[in-house]
């Protein structure tokens, strides 16, 4: 039992692989940077299909198969379609809530998102996007904004400032926590920036012109579908270049602007 431990000998002609030290702890500090398609075999099934990471380290891929955010995607749009005949601050909370649970699946079962933050400039880039953006969009159409926000959360009922207090709550936190978990974390992990915005952009509009009214004022809707289109490549740059914290920040400054000012500032 007090013998020390000594390397095995090599034969002449014979390499040994060298044997792991007992009780040496795995290097667990480097983060996976990306998935393989679920098509290619796991590494050690066929000679030379080990994945290496952008470093040129061979990494092994896990035996679990991953989940691919395309199949949450189908199911918050099917959700969406499913829960239309509800009240719209009803149906807003049940589908935030879903696809933040599949954003947080996503990052519990380690598929890659990072949201630690080494440079606080990414933030501020982040933040100041944003905010130049919304108050660009918010100058243009601001009487629409007002509109479109009067639709989206009054659904009938009076300005309150109990129902201003939730319309800044849910494009303040809640909005940005689940979207930026789901499509700038998992999805973006994933498929390139592009696709995530058409597909983030094409989840906001099912979400939110149902309540639109559009038969009534067409303008809204233009307004609206374009101002939704350019801020989801927004975040999805943002997310690609400075970062998923970044983009969250972007995102609530520009919703700020767009979804909470109009409703208390009369122009």
């Amino acid at each position: 039992m007090n013998q020390s431990f000594t390397e095995p000998e090599e034969t002449p002609g014979e390499s040994v692989p060298p044997s792991p030290r007992p009780m040496t702890p795995l290097d667990r500090r480097k983060l996976r940077t990306g998935h393989l398609p679920q098509a290619i075999p796991l590494s050690g099934e066929q000679p030379g299909e080990e994945w290496a990471d952008e470093a040129g380290d061979e990494v092994l891929r896990s035996t679990r198969e991953d989940l691919d955010p395309v199949v949450g995607y189908i199911l918050a749009m099917a959700l969406s379609v499913g829960l239309t005949p509800l009240q719209a601050n009803t149906r807003y909370v049940l589908l935030w809530a879903f696809m933040a649970a599949m954003g947080g699946v996503a990052f519990l079962l380690g598929s890659g998102i990072q949201l630690k933050v080494t440079d606080p400039g990414d933030l501020l880039w982040g933040t100041g996007l944003g905010i130049f953006t919304g108050g660009a969009l918010m100058l243009v159409g601001s009487d629409t904004l007002a509109v479109a926000s009067e639709r989206l959360f009054n659904a009938g009922q009076p300005n309150d400032a109990l129902l201003d207090t939730w319309v800044f709550q849910a494009t303040v936190f809640v909005m940005p926590v689940a979207e930026t978990l789901f499509f700038r974390g998992a999805m973006q992990r994933t498929y390139p920036v592009p696709v995530v915005a058409l597909l983030a952009s094409g989840w906001s509009m099912l979400m939110f012109f149902p309540n639109l009214g559009l038969s009534d004022t067409p303008a809204v809707g233009v307004v609206s579908g374009t101002a939704l289109v350019l801020l989801n490549f927004l975040y999805s740059y943002v997310g690609f270049r400075h970062g998923v914290a970044a983009s969250f920040f972007c995102q609530v400054g520009a919703g700020t602007l767009l979804l909470v000012v109009p409703r208390l500032v009369t122009f």
